[in-house]
């Protein structure tokens, strides 16, 4: 998938609000009607101790929801953890994996908000700049905003609220669990948005190809760690000294056979 630099990446939230300042205007949430063919999903894992991200696109039929392409990547979260800055902080490694999909999608799913957004512009605006596709926010807590709570049956949903102004959804995924909330990204309208996120849904609470790119995102996280820490007990149990240090990178990480993902 090819992806044009939108901006450099920067590493203190003030520029992070300044790009959102700059970008938010090109928002495009008019309706079109969307009618996609293959949609995918994204998601990120967390290792605390490496402090690094490592993140999952997967690409699935619309609406069979059969899987036809994955990949990964992974990078050092050099970005501050901050709830309506979170794009800046995944962005880099979620463009990484999404621009190693050999196969265009139609539309995206984050694991974010849209414009349900204190500066309407989360990670499903933000990212969805940069792809220049239609992108939908998943996401399953609030960020800003108010909502009437939706019937507990599954499908009913409540408009979300944001400054006065309809800006997403509330859904109820599944009868009686917590609601899920939808907004447009770019390239989406309100009601695309809530369709498209419908016809995603299976058994679960969050859609299933989100739902596949955050399983997928949390094995990857975890064989890495796994293999990593495999490799440095080795290396120290073969050292003349048994004092050998293994030093993690992204190269540590590929000269280990992870290429583009998982073996």
């Amino acid at each position: 998938m090819k992806i044009e630099t939108l901006h450099q990446w920067p590493d203190n939230p003030n520029d992070a609000f300044k790009i959102q300042q700059g970008l938010q205007g090109k928002v495009d949430i008019r309706e079109a009607a969307l009618s996609p063919l293959h949609i995918t999903a994204v998601d990120t894992a967390h290792d605390p101790d490496l402090d690094r991200l490592f993140a999952v696109a997967v690409t699935v039929t619309y609406p069979g929801m059969i899987e036809i392409e994955k990949s990964f990547a992974v990078e050092d979260a050099v970005f501050p953890y901050i709830p309506a800055l979170r794009s800046f902080r995944e962005g880099p490694v979620i463009i990484k994996a999404l621009s190693r999909l050999k196969e265009e999608p139609d539309a995206v799913i984050f694991p974010g908000h849209g414009i349900s957004h204190p500066r309407r512009f989360g990670m499903a605006s933000h990212l969805g700049l940069w792809i220049d596709k239609p992108s939908i926010g998943c996401a399953r807590k609030i960020l800003a905003g108010e909502h009437s709570p939706p019937d507990e049956t599954a499908g009913d949903h409540s408009s979300l609220y944001v400054a006065n102004v309809e800006r997403g959804y509330v859904l109820r995924s599944k009868t009686g669990v917590k609601p899920i909330f939808i907004s447009p990204g770019h390239k989406c309208g309100l009601r695309d948005a809530l369709d498209i996120i419908r016809r995603c849904l299976g058994e679960y609470r969050m859609p299933d190809p989100l739902r596949l790119a955050h399983l997928y995102a949390a094995k990857y996280c975890q064989s890495t760690v796994r293999k990593l820490a495999l490799k440095n007990k080795g290396k120290q149990k073969n050292s003349p000294d048994n004092k050998t240090n293994t030093k993690i990178t992204a190269s540590s990480i590929s000269l280990m056979g992870i290429k583009n993902g998982m073996e």
